[in-house]
């Protein structure tokens, strides 16, 4: 349901538009506010698709009302309501890209026309929007479906260079469904919605996407990260009797480990689809899940602690001690007949994710090379020559942040830019590279002629002007998306900036 602000300091106006309202059956949540200022808390705490505002009113007027809910809520109908005297205020109000105005007192007639019509071009932007929402929703599903068959990360993204690819870190696990038979596209044709209301029961409700590979195959994406295993693996076994009792079908369910990497579906679907190999071992068997992590939670706890030592070393520099525990942990699995190939994989891959995460000079796209790697290979040796590479890199690296002051500027300035949406301040950019504050702050100036918070806000700045000349993201989520918590700040200081506001910006540009 649409939600509409009446502001007027006067309830009797309010109490007559609220009338009309509930008279001509528009269909509206219904909301009031008794001047400008109490209308602008109103809409921070919830936004509305139609403001309705007197022009005259105490502490904050009309005008300065919806050029501030413009600012915030681009998209928002706006109808004024006045009296004759104040009609030249209702002239100025048109350059807001109001929609409509009212005279006072109110006839019904007109006010009828005039909210049918706002009423119409809400209901064709939902439109637009539900379609935009609907086209990128099928463009993602194809990206999933090339990504499972094979086609590279980069060649996708050079395709669609207008799509950001952070929701392919959504996917965490992944359940293979096959069938002998042709039934499954059959079903998505058909009976759909029943199929996926089904899936949602047996995995309380857990966010997924759904791939229609072929007739015999879909792939079932989850976007949760449960703590345990065991959940999707009776979640499946839940799946395949449904379809059994249901449809009278019979499916084989392959389930995957936990996927930290984009990079990792098409090797997870191909290891997958290689245990449904296995069916002829297994004729009464219906599951069949990789082995988990968490099968010897001893053997857990001790990998886990291995882990911290690691950390721990590269915190503090200890490049001897980070090697014996790297060496521990090779020696540890080298040659070991009974550790499945997944776990190894997984294992290792989680090495990598420390080094990378805990060295912010790595870019992201490093670290899915490197994993990707290291679930191509088909021997033990391939990942312990490629683990050592990366140890000697980081040993180096290590070497070197002790003493380059440079180095660590540079590791410093690429943490912002690829953190920028983060609260970012001296404390934590020290702590990331292992120094104090105010040393931090001089050597920074030293070598780039700048303090750290005034380079923060240039990153800012320069990202906002690309937000918004590129893409069509509201003001308050670019705020958002570029660390600015408070959406008022970030224009301010983006007029400061620029001279205009973001809004004025983003029309300039377009002109």
């Amino acid at each position: 349901m649409s939600r509409i602000l009446i502001v007027d300091d006067e309830k009797d106006e309010r109490s007559v538009i609220r009338f009309l309202l509930k008279k001509f059956n528009f269909e509206l949540e219904i909301v009031e506010a008794a001047n400008g200022k109490e209308a602008l808390e109103e809409l921070m705490r919830s936004p509305a698709d139609i403001l309705l505002t007197d022009v005259k009113m105490p502490f904050v007027d009309g005008m300065e009302l919806a050029t501030k809910a413009r600012e915030h809520y681009d998209d928002m109908e706006i109808i004024f309501f006045s009296g004759h005297d104040d009609f030249s205020f209702v002239k100025k109000a048109l350059t807001l890209r109001a929609d409509n105005y009212i005279l006072k007192p109110v006839k019904p007639e007109e006010f009828k026309q005039t909210m049918t019509e706002v009423m119409r071009n809400i209901r064709k932007h939902k439109d637009e929007q539900e379609k935009k929402e609907a086209n990128q929703q099928f463009i993602k599903k194809h990206i999933l479906y090339r990504l499972l068959n094979q086609t590279p990360v980069e060649v996708l993204q050079n395709e669609y260079p207008f799509l950001s690819f952070d929701f392919l870190n959504d996917y965490h696990r992944m359940i293979l469904v096959h069938s002998d038979t042709a039934f499954l596209d059959s079903l998505f044709e058909e009976e759909n919605e029943y199929f996926y209301e089904l899936i949602r029961k047996v995995t309380l409700d857990s966010k997924y996407d759904v791939i229609n590979l072929n007739p015999f195959q879909i792939v079932l994406l989850f976007k949760d990260n449960p703590n345990s295993f065991i959940t999707y693996k009776q979640a499946a076994k839940q799946i395949q009797q449904k379809i059994q009792e249901t449809y009278g079908i019979s499916c084989v369910l392959s389930v995957s480990n936990h996927m930290n990497n984009p990079v990792q579906m098409a090797q997870t679907y191909c290891e997958l689809e290689g245990y449904l190999k296995d069916r002829f071992f297994y004729s009464d068997v219906f599951i069949y899940p990789i082995d988990t992590p968490l099968t010897d939670s001893q053997e857990y706890k001790e990998y886990e602690y291995l882990l911290e030592e690691m950390e721990r070393a590269i915190q503090q520099a200890n490049t001897v001690e980070l090697e014996k525990k790297i060496n521990l942990i090779i020696q540890k699995y080298d040659k070991s007949t009974k550790t499945s190939q997944g776990y190894l994989r997984f294992l290792f891959a989680r090495v990598l994710q420390l080094f990378f995460q805990t060295l912010p000079e790595y870019s992201k796209d490093s670290m899915n090379r490197y994993i990707e790697l290291i679930y191509s290979y088909k021997h033990f040796s391939a990942i312990k020559q490629t683990l050592l590479e990366v140890q000697r890199e980081v040993i180096n690296r290590l070497e070197e942040e002790k003493n380059s002051p440079k180095h660590v500027i540079d590791i410093v300035k690429q943490y912002i830019i690829e953190n920028i949406e983060q609260d970012l301040g001296l404390d934590m950019l020290a702590e990331k590279v292992y120094l104090t504050p105010g040393y931090l702050s001089d050597k920074f100036k030293q070598e780039t002629g700048s303090g750290i918070n005034k380079y923060i806000k240039q990153v800012r700045m320069n990202k906002a002007e690309e937000l918004l000349s590129n893409t069509n993201m509201k003001v308050n989520n670019i705020s958002k998306a570029i660390g600015y918590k408070n959406d008022s700040y970030f224009i301010r200081i983006f007029r400061e900036h620029f001279g205009v506001s973001p809004k004025k910006y983003r029309d300039m540009k377009r002109v």
